[in-house]
């Protein structure tokens, strides 16, 4: 007796996304090959393929005065939101 085949069985691991989608609006989530390794909005990884830095303050000080916050290089949270 054949097993049973259901329509999801074919289409297993195929789907819309090749990851989950981001929860943030930076369009590094959606490249496929981004210039850096981490977000500046969520601090989430955008690119693997990047080795993780070790960063510096004067760094962390130009990135905050950018507006970023995380660092894109170590994925450092830069700025705390205050409630």
């Amino acid at each position: 007796m054949a097993a049973r085949e259901f329509p999801s069985d074919r289409c297993a691991g195929m789907t819309a996304f090749s990851r989950p989608p981001p929860v943030c609006e930076n369009m590094n989530h959606r490249r496929a090959n981004s210039p850096v390794a981490h977000c500046p909005q969520c601090g989430a990884v955008v690119n693997r393929n990047l080795p993780r830095r070790l960063c510096t303050d004067a760094e962390h000080a130009v990135s905050r005065r950018q507006g970023s916050t995380y660092c894109v290089g170590c994925g450092v949270q830069l700025i705390v939101g205050r409630p």
